[in-house]
């Protein structure tokens, strides 16, 4: 469950513009049997980012809320909605109360492809091993550049669609366990799941309501199985 609440987190901050590489993503939907959870030692979380979700780890979660909008349940890219997804994000992991290790490097700009669900890896940090209970994300732009494919009430809706943010910005939290081990890398998705609330939009505004975003956005924790010896 997503806890909201205002904050101000880019203010004094610059901005850092990450390149759009493109990372193809092998995931592994195992939490267990990779690697050790040992005192003093340190592993790699990785965060990736998609306009849709991030491949090889969905759930079935994308399914229940096409049927609750009315879309169809299974999505075909090339009818897509056609455009650019832009959007800055902090990226801290809880291991106790108050206690939040940043693995993004500041505030991360990154452009994402609406109509192509491949994931960007936005952050690759080594932090100590053991036991963490929630992901905090924090958002401060979150906006579509729609060229074509959003239709609204049969009208096509097109140019800049933008999520309403309240001051600078908001921060979530996910509360998902998770172990972070030495030889296991350990995987953090944020699965924007664009195609869902873009059709929420406001067609006189070109706004989508915050609630209508922060209700369909996923945060998911998994170990990446290395393959090799």
């Amino acid at each position: 469950m997503n806890d909201m609440k205002n904050i101000d987190p880019f203010r004094a901050l610059g901005v850092k513009r990450r390149g759009s590489r493109l990372f193809p993503v092998v995931l592994g939907l195992l939490l267990s049997g990779c690697g050790n959870v040992t005192s003093g030692g340190f592993g790699d979380v990785e965060v990736l980012v998609s306009s849709d979700e991030v491949a090889d780890i969905q759930e079935t979660a994308a399914s229940a809320l096409y049927s609750q909008l009315g879309a169809p349940a299974k999505s075909s890219h090339t009818d897509s909605i056609v455009g650019t997804l832009t959007l800055r994000l902090r990226s801290f992991a809880r291991r106790g109360v108050g206690d939040f290790v940043e693995l993004t490097d500041g505030v991360q700009e990154v452009t994402l492809p609406l109509n192509d669900p491949q994931a960007v890896e936005v952050a690759r940090r080594a932090v100590p091993t053991g036991r963490y209970d929630a992901v905090r994300t924090f958002f401060g732009r979150i906006e579509a550049n729609i060229e074509s494919g959003l239709v609204i009430d049969g009208e096509p809706v097109e140019g800049t669609v933008s999520v309403e943010l309240a001051g600078e910005g908001f921060s979530t939290v996910t509360y998902t366990g998770f172990d972070v081990w030495e030889n296991s890398p350990t995987v953090i998705a944020v699965d924007l799941q664009s195609r869902l609330w873009l059709r929420l939009t406001n067609a006189v505004l070109n706004r989508v309501d915050l609630e209508d975003f922060r209700r369909i956005f996923r945060v998911r924790v998994r170990q990446r199985i290395l393959s090799g010896g």
